[in-house]
């Protein structure tokens, strides 16, 4: 039995250590691309409006809620995208009525907090809505056509709330900061939240 062996000696040189290097550097800087496009997609349907991108292809967002609140019948039947806290919510023979209190859109078309307005308006809803759901103080955004106005009383004075029948409508979360334990955090000293 002949046994034959051949052994290939590699010497490494200093371009193969090189190279080597900027494998390992290109494969690193790959993976950190990758997850950033990753994490970059994440972040961005995070970002997306709360109203369908259909409905806001038709909604005409240059149409402003000051312009609307000057003259609403010269915009009836133009659609919008309004929100705000709502005031009260009605209902009567199988139809809600929403008063809402606008406020300008933010991240993701959600009525800021700020004690901002251009003033009021109704949204029309062919359903009935529970008032403990929709109730004062929650933040409403909506999408639909401008059908109008009604003149309700408001503190002495006939008021005149554009109307909006709802093709989307969007109720934000009831967010609360109520914190049941005592929280510890540390940084430059040591705070104890109660």
């Amino acid at each position: 039995m002949n046994i034959t062996s051949s052994f290939t000696v590699h010497t490494f040189t200093r371009e193969d250590e090189m190279d080597e290097k900027k494998s390992k550097k290109f494969k690193r800087h790959q993976s950190i691309w990758v997850l950033s496009v990753i994490l970059a997609i994440l972040l961005l349907q995070g970002c997306t409006s709360v109203i369908s991108k259909s409905m806001r292809q038709e909604v005409d967002l240059n149409l402003t809620f000051e312009q609307v609140i000057k003259d609403p019948d010269a915009h009836t039947g133009q659609m919008v995208l309004f929100g705000g806290t709502i005031i009260r919510t009605e209902n009567v023979t199988g139809q809600a009525r929403i008063f809402v209190l606008q406020r300008p859109l933010i991240f993701r078309d959600e009525p800021t907090a700020k004690d901002i307005t251009m003033g009021r308006f109704i949204i029309s809803v062919q359903d009935f809505l529970d008032p403990e759901i929709y109730k004062p103080g929650r933040k409403v955004t909506v999408a639909g056509p401008l059908t109008g106005k009604e003149v309700h009383p408001l503190d002495g004075i006939e008021y005149p709330y554009p109307v909006i029948a709802k093709k989307e409508l969007y109720l934000w979360p009831i967010q609360e900061y109520r914190q049941e334990s005592p929280t510890f955090r540390f940084g430059f000293g040591v705070h104890m939240g109660l």
